[in-house]
């Protein structure tokens, strides 16, 4: 069974873009390990295990979603209280100070009996849109709390939402430069929190640095992206030149705002041809002149140049770019501005001309 949405509420779920995501999974057909870096609610990686129950599928739990589901029980008991409690009032209308006191004291009450308090999903039930509290605290010293859940129905119990999954939780830096992941077969699923984020309903938000270092990770790597037009700048950043593909989503208009338009973006490193072709021609053009060929790849260093060639004592390290459109990303002109740096010959190729003129 393929579930279509998270068990529980999570801000951000991609709701909606199963067939997307089924789409662009067959443009990837060699990929072995799918690796969804940015886990959320696990819903991307339970569709990809789905999907491909051949591959292995690693959830990276980077907001702690398996503790949430771990108190699914004590969070339906307390779904029905808050619901008995609400149910007289107008939906999505102001809650009464006198209902107000007694779910506070309910949550109080729950939160003493199983020492914890699924804020996330109680925020959904009382609070305006969008609005998120994280802590008992911060529901006791707040003031107007709203209708918003509609059913007492319990919340499904995820037998197997998460079943075939390799679960890990990390930092998502720690997947950048693991030499384990063969880069060719490997797709990362990247589902950022956007920097706009205040971080309640996430662990952490995305800062401007943040989201360049992704880019740059991003440069030489299978990816799907999901990105919202209020990031709309990554959009127009040079990683996403070549992509394979760009699906969006308008959201249209909420009672409140217009919601920003959603964003799919996916790229097979393997559909670059032409820079390949590049890379292979120009190597064995350097071979039948004598020189070794190094091809610096799984080195644990992100941008590093594509191939070092040797010979008599020299050393030349080459970027291969594809002619008008390449471009280099912020770690591999840091790499070539290094290697310059300390003496080394360092460039970007994008002709075999060029080439052939580099290795005389």
């Amino acid at each position: 069974m393929i579930c279509k949405k998270s068990p529980i509420p999570f801000q951000g779920q991609k709701v909606g873009w199963f067939e997307d995501f089924r789409t662009m999974l067959e443009s990837f057909p060699d990929c072995t390990t799918i690796i969804d870096v940015f886990g959320g609610s696990g819903l991307l990686a339970h569709w990809a295990r789905r999907l491909r129950p051949e591959s292995t599928v690693i959830w990276n739990d980077f907001d702690n979603f398996r503790e949430r589901l771990s108190h699914l029980a004590e969070t339906n008991e307390l779904k029905a209280k808050i619901f008995a409690l609400s149910k007289e009032v107008e939906n999505k209308k102001k809650i009464p100070q006198e209902v107000v006191m007694s779910i506070k004291q309910i949550l109080r009450s729950h939160a003493g009996k199983f020492g914890y308090l699924d804020c996330k999903t109680v925020s959904t039930w009382i609070l305006f849109s969008g609005a998120y509290f994280k802590s008992l605290k911060e529901f006791e010293e707040g003031k107007d709390f709203y209708r918003r859940l509609i059913s007492s129905a319990p919340y499904p119990t995820p037998d197997t939402y998460l079943s075939g999954l390799t679960i890990v939780r990390e930092d998502w830096r720690v997947f950048f430069n693991n030499p384990t992941y063969d880069a060719d077969r490997t797709l990362f699923l990247l589902d950022p929190p956007y920097f706009f984020t205040d971080g309640y309903s996430y662990e952490g938000a995305m800062t401007y640095k943040d989201q360049s270092d992704l880019l740059d990770f991003m440069g030489c790597r299978n990816y799907c992206y999901f990105t919202n037009s209020n990031s709309a700048v990554v959009l127009h950043i040079k990683e996403f030149e070549g992509a394979r593909q760009v699906i969006k989503k308008r959201e249209g208009v909420s009672h409140t705002q217009k919601k920003p338009d959603e964003f799919m973006v996916y790229r097979h490193i393997k559909m670059n041809q032409p820079e390949k072709e590049l890379e292979t021609a120009c190597t064995r053009y350097a071979r039948e002149k004598g020189w070794l060929s190094v091809k610096l790849e799984n080195t644990g260093h992100t941008g590093i140049p594509d191939r070092l060639y040797l010979k008599d004592g020299r050393a030349i390290f080459v970027e291969f770019k594809t002619p008008g459109s390449g471009r280099l990303s912020l770690c591999q002109s840091h790499w070539l501005r290094q290697l310059e740096k300390e003496q080394f010959t360092a460039r970007t190729i994008r002709t075999e001309e060029e080439f052939k003129e580099l290795i005389i």
